[in-house]
């Protein structure tokens, strides 16, 4: 079996403003969505003339159903999800003084800081952006205690009026959407970023970032899972997730490129496809075969992403974040160490890999550790099987979500946990979210336990059967 090598190195940069932490990442967050319960009216999940619940803008559809950006339920939730991720740092989405994203943002501290998440702020091309009024917006936003702003195509200032702005803050860091390391020196950036997931490739960020350390920029490369916004827009430009070997490819570049900080398109931008929230797997009856659009195109699921089939799916990408934030926090605090090898784990994909410029090389020894030997005896809580998805010294932390190996049918739980008995007991609770959305429950004229609505109060009484199982239990930091 074939392994990647991954160089580990960290360049340290001293940059004005708020440091980078070692290791650390950030996601961009998409506030701006509505529904007619909470909002009195469907925004952005319309877009583009889709009729909403079953018709969205989106080329998948979210596990939550269309839900509202202003529900205090539905973002407490995404906030825990994005930091049982290993995230840092949520990067919302942001259009201006008076915007709905603008009016959700103290919400969105609030919930993202009971997560000991940071807020930084993605400043959006709004209407009549200038740099005087981009200097007012920072000035505000500083009030609520934002000190890294991020600018989505910031040449549509002058690069001088750039240079002027920022020369003028202290203590703030600004990042620049672009892989124009000239361009941004001039302006006075701090560092940069990519966000684009279908243009900028895994083999583009090597070069870009040895070009920002030399200029003396912080790089801070954006991955994602993959990009298709065909329901939306009808673009014919995608980039295919690959069940798991894209997003494992610009993560792999990303850290190789020694990376200052890695940026994750998205969380939740459902129009581009680009998200990791969980996405319905596999898809309802009402849902399945739906192609009311601009552009006829069914709903796609995240079946397959990783070896993972039907509602364990569904949170894939969640999962596998968190285990590359944990590996590229690892990477980092492991500067010193020359290399560390781990073998490929998107589903057997090594061509797919081959094809974005991904190397793939024999393992090196690393100073002070050995990866386990396949043919050594397993410990009983990991599988018995040959330890084939991950050579990392160690087994699978509490830190570390399950990651299922190649060709096997079980997964390399964490160690240290005990085993569930199979018990069935009847019991009297909230309904757990289920395959339906409420949205799509409202549609139907048969009442129903609303067993599927993340926000409904309602209570039934559910026969549960557990069947014996390793229990993971939640992360711990």
């Amino acid at each position: 079996m074939k392994k990647i090598v991954i160089v580990f190195g960290f360049l340290a940069l001293v940059a004005p403003g708020q440091a980078l932490a070692a290791g650390q990442t950030s996601i961009f967050y998409y506030p701006w969505y509505g529904t007619p319960k909470v909002d009195g009216e469907y925004t952005h999940w319309d877009q583009g003339g889709h009729a909403p619940p079953v018709d969205i803008a989106s080329n998948f559809y979210p596990a939550r159903g269309p839900y509202s950006s202003a529900d205090p339920a539905v973002v407490n939730a995404q906030m825990r999800e994005i930091a049982k991720a290993g995230i840092r740092e949520v990067v919302s989405s942001w259009w201006g003084t008076g915007s709905a994203e603008d009016l959700r943002l103290p919400m969105i501290l609030a919930m993202a800081r009971a997560q000991r998440l940071q807020v930084a702020i993605q400043i959006e091309p709004y209407d009549d952006r200038s740099a005087v009024s981009v200097e007012a917006d920072i000035a505000r936003l500083r009030t609520l205690g934002i000190t890294r702003f991020y600018v989505y195509d910031p040449f549509q200032i002058d690069t001088s009026d750039w240079a002027a702005l920022i020369g003028r803050q202290h203590g703030i860091q600004v990042f620049a959407q672009t892989a124009n390391v000239a361009r941004a020196q001039v302006g006075g950036f701090t560092g940069l970023y990519t966000y684009d997931v279908a243009r900028y490739g895994p083999g583009t960020f090597g070069p870009l970032c040895e070009r920002a350390h030399r200029a003396g920029l912080l790089c801070a490369p954006s991955v994602g899972p993959g990009y298709d916004a065909v329901r939306t827009t009808g673009d014919a430009l995608s980039r295919d997730r690959r069940d798991g070997a894209t997003y494992d490819a610009l993560w792999q570049a990303a850290v190789d490129a020694r990376a200052d900080r890695i940026t994750i398109t998205s969380y939740n931008e459902w129009h581009e496809g680009t998200q990791i929230e969980a996405a319905m797997t596999p898809l309802s009856r009402s849902l399945a075969g739906t192609s009311a659009s601009p552009v006829t195109a069914s709903y796609e699921s995240y079946d397959g992403a990783y070896g993972m089939h039907g509602r364990p799916a569904s949170r894939a990408y969640l999962l596998r974040t968190a285990f590359w934030t944990a590996l590229y926090r690892g990477a980092v605090t492991a500067a010193r160490a020359p290399s560390i090898a781990r073998t490929t784990v998107a589903g057997g994909r090594e061509s797919a890999l081959h094809a974005e410029g991904i190397p793939t090389m024999t393992s090196a020894p690393v100073r002070n550790c050995r990866p386990p030997d396949p043919l050594a005896p397993v410990p009983e809580t990991a599988v018995r099987d040959r330890l084939r998805n991950l050579l990392l010294c160690s087994l699978p932390s509490r830190l570390m979500p399950a990651v299922r190996a190649r060709n096997v049918d079980r997964v390399v739980g964490p160690p240290g946990l005990g085993v569930l008995e199979a018990r069935t007991t009847v019991r009297g609770a909230r309904c757990y979210p289920g395959r339906r959305p409420q949205a799509l429950l409202e549609l139907s004229a048969v009442p129903r336990c609303a067993s599927s609505s993340w926000n409904s109060r309602s209570t039934c009484t559910k026969r549960t059967a557990s069947r014996a199982a390793r229990h993971w239990g939640k992360a711990r930091r």
